[in-house]
């Protein structure tokens, strides 16, 4: 379980010892109304109750929104155009205890990003990382026109996208360093390499060069 949640969950904990009311606080059910639930958040047409006050232990832009002058500071219901439920449910439950797959991070990542949550950040950040470590590079370096090898490097493309797009520089720098060993003629072929930015593109083919040049032994 995340820090920041501590401090919500103790907060509750104190109030549940004058109480009858009892917290659980790992199987907490966003999508069920509780006597801690005390704002709605509309997600296509759906509810999932939370604790005004755990959004605004664990992310700044919600802090923001409650201590200034929006609207939504004593609302009952804040919609969330725009968002899928299935997203936002699986980024509330991943605040608590973050059980990270590769499938979650495409869901939770933007969310974590736009509402600035940043232990989630660093749980997907963590996880993409250990995901491009886990790639055999004997199995990308310097092959060409094999489907595992492509499998590969498009998933290297898909998380250096995320990489830049989130500003992750240390995974980045992983990324550059995965794409050097790749064959150039993938490149042209990936659905995802154009989203890269051209800044990042270049250190790929910067480090590219430098690995031929080495093997050439230039």
């Amino acid at each position: 379980m995340h820090a920041c949640m501590y401090l919500f969950l103790l907060t509750v904990a104190e109030q549940s010892k004058s109480t009858e009311l009892q917290f659980d606080f790992e199987d907490f059910d966003f999508t069920t109304k509780s006597a801690w639930t005390d704002l709605q958040l509309k997600v296509e047409d759906k509810t999932l109750w939370v604790p005004k006050s755990f959004l605004i232990v664990v992310s700044p832009v919600f802090r923001r929104m409650y201590e200034s002058d929006f609207k939504e500071r004593k609302t009952l219901v804040l919609p969330l155009p725009g968002k899928k439920y299935e997203d936002v449910l699986e980024f509330l439950k991943c605040t608590i205890t973050a059980a990270m797959t590769y499938d979650i991070v495409l869901q939770v990542l933007p969310l974590a990003h736009e509402y600035q949550v940043k232990h989630l950040l660093m749980e997907c950040k963590y996880f993409l990382l250990r995901e491009l470590d886990s790639i055999p590079k004997s199995c990308v370096k310097d092959s060409y026109d094999t489907r595992k090898t492509k499998d590969y490097v498009i998933k290297y493309s898909k998380i250096c996208v995320m990489a830049d797009k989130y500003g992750f520089s240390d995974l980045i720098e992983k990324c550059v360093e995965a794409f050097s060993v790749v064959n150039c003629n993938y490149y042209k072929d990936l659905p995802d390499f154009h989203k890269i930015s051209k800044d990042v593109q270049n250190k790929i083919l910067l480090g590219r060069l430098t690995q031929v040049e080495k093997k050439c032994g230039f």
